[in-house]
């Protein structure tokens, strides 16, 4: 999302009073930006320390906003106050430009649409009535009292040549325009936020009873290969026996078939396994979590995949720093998802290849990086290959086994953890997983 782009919907109160609060520092800086190019370039003549009071005031108080809405718990405690203030003084400040810069007859007097606008987008209707009316008070008493003499009329030399706020015709008739078209404005815009608001409202409730089919056909799975686990390490045991000799000899042409019989009984425990770590992942609501010492865990991983490194002469190369520090999540989880990546890393790299592990860290998060030298992923399944089951062509290819759960189980570890993960590959020169995982602090409030 851009600097100024405004959230898509209305579905984050704090999200669209932090869009607000950037789109007034455009506000201050439009303001004094026109104070100097309208007299060194536009050579209207009017008082501009005016201008660049109004211009500083705005960048100040905005200041104040910005920092109020990074301390959550006023902006919760305050709730649509907030906005409403924001709001308000914003109108008033553009009164007070209305009033230095010509006042009725200032062109930019069609700003307070702007706010109207933005407080329909911000606040229920009722509060958008009244901050409209408070604009509507400002305009036709700015307008009067110049009428009338009551302030005097600041002229901006060099841009109308006729005195229009002195017709009482021309003073009438702008000020029911510009009142007419905010009370209008205020309507349609009330209208179709509120639309948003409860398209936002059904959204919410669709996603959150998907969530929960998702996690209802996720506890079915897990008891489905909870109930395989049993019988499909009891058939792998019982082959091993039998194909390590502890039954009696068995004739070659046998032996050939038990052994076939076995490693598919491998692969089906492991794809229950697997099945079984999805499954308890996407039907938690939440996980436990605690701190947990990243490098630690690296290591027993590596530990664990050592034979396979040794078998494949591979060179591991580990840049861990001593100072990195620990994450917030769940040890277990945390375990399996770097277990998965350096077991890929292990398998997929040829021959005395080469595996880096790496990690930095900033002020919030840990990264890692996982990278390899070996087959590759093709370009086109790079965006597939977080799917459940899916495996890319060249694996198959290779003939090498995997269920294609393996990474999909590091997707939804790393999204339980409000991580990031990202891929980089070339066929045949490597791949580079790159995450990054939330760095524990202490708090009460976490859990």
């Amino acid at each position: 999302m851009r600097l100024l782009d405004p959230p898509l919907m209305p579905e984050d109160t704090a999200a669209r009073m932090d869009w607000f609060v950037r789109v007034r520092w455009l506000a201050a800086v439009g303001v004094i930006a026109f104070a100097a190019v309208g007299r060194s370039v536009l050579q209207l003549k009017f008082a501009i320390t005016p201008f660049l009071v109004i211009g500083v005031s705005i960048a100040l108080y905005n200041t104040v906003f910005f920092f109020v809405g990074r301390t959550s718990g006023l902006r919760e405690k305050w709730g649509d106050r907030f906005a409403f203030l924001q709001v308000g003084m914003d109108i008033l400040t553009l009164t007070l430009l209305m009033y230095f810069g010509g006042g009725i007859e200032n062109p930019f007097i069609s700003f307070y649409l702007f706010h109207t606008i933005i407080a329909a987008i911000l606040l229920p209707w009722r509060k958008v009535a009244l901050q409209v009316l408070f604009a509507s008070v400002c305009i036709a008493t700015l307008a009067t009292a110049e009428f009338i003499d009551i302030v005097p009329h600041r002229r901006i030399g060099g841009l109308l040549t006729v005195d229009f706020y002195a017709s009482w015709k021309f003073v009438a008739v702008s000020v029911f325009a510009i009142i007419t078209t905010l009370w209008v404005a205020a309507v349609l815009a009330s209208s179709v936020a509120y639309g948003m608001h409860e398209r936002e409202k059904q959204l919410e409730q669709s996603n959150k009873a998907l969530a929960e089919q998702d996690r209802t056909k996720s506890r079915y799975v897990l008891r489905v290969a909870h109930d395989l686990a049993e019988p499909a390490g009891m058939i792998t045991s019982c082959l091993k026996v039998v194909t390590q000799g502890l039954t009696g000899p068995i004739p070659d042409k046998a032996m050939h078939m038990v052994e076939r019989a076995q490693y598919k009984s491998e692969y089906l425990g492991q794809l229950v396994r697997d099945l079984l770590s999805l499954s308890r992942i996407k039907a938690a609501r939440k996980i436990p979590k605690t701190e947990v010492d990243l490098p630690e865990i690296i290591n027993q991983v590596v530990e664990e995949q050592q034979p396979r490194i040794v078998e494949k002469s591979l060179v591991l190369e580990k840049h861990l720093p001593p100072s990195l520090p620990p994450v917030y999540g769940n040890a277990d989880a945390i375990h399996e998802l770097f277990g998965n990546l350096v077991a890929n890393a292990v398998k997929y790299t040829f021959v005395d290849g080469r595996v880096e592990l790496s990690a930095s860290n900033t002020d919030d998060v840990v990264r890692v990086k996982i990278q390899d030298n070996g087959i590759g992923i093709p370009e086109e399944a790079l965006p597939n290959i977080f799917e459940e089951f899916y495996r890319a062509d060249n694996v198959r290819t290779e003939a090498m086994d995997g269920t294609g759960l393996g990474l999909s189980i590091v997707k939804q570890i790393v999204d339980a953890h409000g991580g990031t993960i990202s891929v980089e590959s070339r066929q045949g020169k490597g791949t580079a997983f790159s995450l990054s995982l939330p760095v524990a602090v202490k708090s009460d409030d976490q859990s």
